[in-house]
C-alpha cells in the first residue's frame, strides 16, 4: 500500500514538472529591439528594426516560430532579414509566421547566446512578437 502511494506522488510530481515545463518553454527565448533609423516617403513614416533573440534558458534551442502579433507593418519579403518565413508564400505578410534561418537552426542556440534579425515596419512603433513551438532537438 506504501508503495502505490509513493508511486502516485511521483507520478502526479513528474505530470506537475512537464506541465510547468510546457507552460515556461517559451519563456527561454527573449526578444528585445532597438530602432535603427526612421525616414519618411510621400507622407509615410517607415522605421528599421533591429532585434536580438536570446536564449536564456538551460537547453539549446534550434527553432522556434515567432509570430508578429502587432505594429508589424511590413510591405514584401525582403522588408525581413536573418529571419525565414515557416510559409513561402503567405498570405498576409502582417501576420506571417516567422523561424530561424538555416544557419541557425544547424547549430541552435545555447544558454545565454543570441541571434539578429531585422526589419522594415511602416510607423514607428516597434512589433509585438509572440515565440511558441520550440525545437529542442536537430
Amino acid at each position: 500500500m506504501m508503495i502505490k502511494n509513493i508511486l502516485l506522488i511521483t507520478f502526479m510530481i513528474a505530470m506537475f514538472s512537464f506541465a510547468v515545463y510546457g507552460e515556461n518553454q517559451s519563456m527561454q527565448l527573449s526578444i528585445s529591439q532597438m530602432k535603427n533609423s526612421t525616414w519618411t516617403d510621400q507622407d509615410v513614416t517607415y522605421s528599421i528594426y533591429i532585434g536580438t533573440i536570446t536564449n536564456t534558458g538551460t537547453s539549446t534551442v534550434y527553432d522556434a516560430t515567432i509570430t508578429p502579433e502587432s505594429n508589424f507593418n511590413i510591405q514584401r519579403k525582403s522588408d525581413v532579414w536573418k529571419l525565414d518565413l515557416v510559409e513561402e508564400m503567405p498570405k498576409d505578410l502582417q501576420h506571417a509566421k516567422l523561424h530561424f534561418p538555416q544557419y541557425v537552426s544547424q547549430i541552435g542556440l545555447a544558454f545565454n547566446t543570441s541571434t539578429t534579425f531585422g526589419y522594415i515596419t511602416k510607423g514607428t512603433e516597434p512589433a509585438v512578437f509572440s515565440i511558441c513551438d520550440l525545437v529542442f532537438t536537430k
